[in-house]
């Protein structure tokens, strides 16, 4: 047998779980409420440390929209070897100076970037 209950519709709207089409909000300012919701992609920290003929580097984020990605480039060539890592030792040959970039990217489509241009030491590693 099977109970069949009666709940006041006033209970109901005032619970949240029927609300009247007046209350509803309009496309516009549910997609401005949306975004506002979303955290905002920011570079905490980035760094590359010199050691003899290495570069310690290291990257670190927050408010991102999962999954995210990041990507290590050095002297415009991304290294795919390094995808998705926040810390990676990239070799080098002194004296040249190199360009080291790392894009971390989110779900939202929002991007932030961390750059150095540091010179390669000599010496033992």
């Amino acid at each position: 047998m099977r109970k069949s209950y009666r709940i006041a519709l006033p209970a109901v709207l005032a619970a949240g779980l029927l609300t009247s089409p007046a209350a509803l909000a309009s496309p516009a300012s549910a997609a401005t409420a949306g975004s506002a919701a979303l955290p905002a992609l920011t570079l905490d920290e980035g760094s590359c440390e010199r050691l003899a003929r290495r570069f310690l580097c290291s990257v670190s984020y927050s408010g991102a929209v999962a999954p995210i990605t990041i990507r290590w480039y050095v002297n415009g060539s991304h290294i795919a070897t390094y995808d998705n890592r926040s810390f990676v030792g990239i070799g080098c040959q002194p004296p040249a100076q190199y360009d080291i970039r790392a894009v971390i990217s989110d779900a939202a489509g929002a991007s932030v970037e961390y750059r150095t241009s540091p010179v390669c030491r000599s010496g033992n590693p």
